[in-house]
C-alpha cells in the first residue's frame, strides 16, 4: 500500500512540473526593452529564422535579416518616444504582448507573439487612439 501511494505521489509531482513551466512562459523583458528604445539590432537577437511581419505595407513571412531591415526602417521613420504595455498572456510554450508604441509620427498598436523566446509574429499597426 505504501508503495502505491509513493508511486502515485511521484507521478503527480512529475506531471505537475510541465504544467507550471508552461504557465511561466513570458515574452522576454529584453524584447520589450528593445521595442521601447526602437533598437532593431537588439530585437533581431530574438527573431525566429522566419518571422511573420505586419508593418506598414509589409505583410508577409520574412527571413530574420529581411525582418530586421524592415523593423529598422520603421524605427528610423518613427522615432519611439515610449511604449505602454496593455496586455500580456501565454498558453503552452507561446506568449504574447499587446501594447502601444508612441512615436514621433503617431501611435501604433503593437502585437508580439513568441515561442521559446523567439519572435514568431510582429504586428505594428496604426492605432485608432
Amino acid at each position: 500500500m505504501k508503495t502505491i501511494k509513493l508511486v502515485l505521489l511521484c507521478a503527480c509531482f512529475f506531471l505537475a512540473i510541465p504544467l507550471t513551466e508552461a504557465q511561466a512562459v513570458e515574452v522576454p523583458t529584453a524584447i520589450l526593452t528593445a521595442l521601447s528604445s526602437g533598437d532593431a539590432n537588439q530585437l533581431s537577437n530574438y527573431l525566429n529564422s522566419n518571422v511573420e511581419l505586419f508593418i506598414e505595407n509589409k505583410n508577409d513571412v520574412f527571413s530574420k535579416s529581411q525582418a530586421t531591415q524592415i523593423i529598422a526602417d520603421f524605427f528610423r521613420k518613427n522615432r519611439i518616444t515610449s511604449f505602454q504595455l496593455l496586455h500580456k498572456g501565454n498558453k503552452d510554450a507561446a506568449s504574447f504582448v499587446i501594447g502601444t508604441l508612441k512615436t514621433s509620427s503617431g501611435n501604433f498598436r503593437l502585437y508580439v507573439l513568441t515561442r521559446k523566446n523567439e519572435i514568431q509574429q510582429l504586428r505594428i499597426e496604426p492605432s485608432n487612439d
